[in-house]
């Protein structure tokens, strides 16, 4: 039986047919807005932090980045990972920039909270599991192209922040939008039957769950 705890999704509609990318939104919808409005974003988008949060932030990222980005290339040539994978996507490359420009001396000194090393835990788990990681690369690369494209303009007029925002910015991708329509079309068509499906929705809750508990270490 589907776990449907975080769902809108019709009783109606028989969970094969339901259009992962649906899915996957109507079943994070309540973890989505907890760690959006956690204390930590709160204040750093609002003007209520400062630079330090920022580059906190960003050193935690890496960690996250760096297992995420490690565990879709180790299954990039499968069927239910391939469609997704895009060099367009990767994040690493710029996360390194911006710690450079931010944090110089930063690879002596990085550390991660207990919080993002839950978090990397379970990406390391995911290069096994490909349904699994499917939740991961939709939760962290379509944050990234909707709501992260606001926070460099945030962080500039809060804090005065021009360095150090690469990471947000996909210089590759032109068109947000149409590229995000592209991804939803491509989750929409992997080959996952109904418990396959299920499985990716509760491990796209738990992404957004170990999220906010890395925000929480923050602040």
């Amino acid at each position: 039986m589907p776990n449907l705890g975080d769902m809108t999704i019709t009783a109606e509609t028989p969970l094969h047919e339901t259009p992962l990318h649906t899915l996957l939104k109507e079943s994070t919808a309540r973890v989505h807005d907890e760690a959006e409005n956690s204390s930590f974003m709160g204040d750093l988008l609002a003007g209520r932090s400062g630079r330090d949060a920022f580059v906190a932030l960003t050193r935690q990222l890496w960690f996250v980045y760096s297992m995420l980005e490690e565990s879709v290339d180790a299954l990039a040539d499968h069927p239910v990972i391939a469609p997704l994978h895009d060099e367009e996507l990767r994040r690493l490359p710029a996360l390194e920039r911006d710690l450079d420009a931010i944090a110089p001396g930063w690879r002596d000194d990085n550390a991660p909270t207990p919080g993002t090393t839950a978090y990397v835990a379970r990406l390391k788990e995911c290069a096994s599991d490909p349904v699994r990681l499917v939740a991961h690369h939709y939760t962290r690369y379509l944050g990234d192209l909707s709501g992260g494209q606001v926070i460099p303009r945030l962080l500039t007029r809060h804090y005065d922040i021009t360095d150090g925002l690469d990471f947000y910015r996909f210089e590759g991708i032109d068109k947000p939008k149409t590229y995000k329509d592209a991804y939803r079309a491509a989750l929409d068509a992997l080959p996952l039957d109904a418990e396959e499906k299920q499985r990716a929705a509760d491990e796209a809750v738990e992404a957004f769950r170990l999220n906010t508990a890395m925000f929480a270490d923050l602040g």
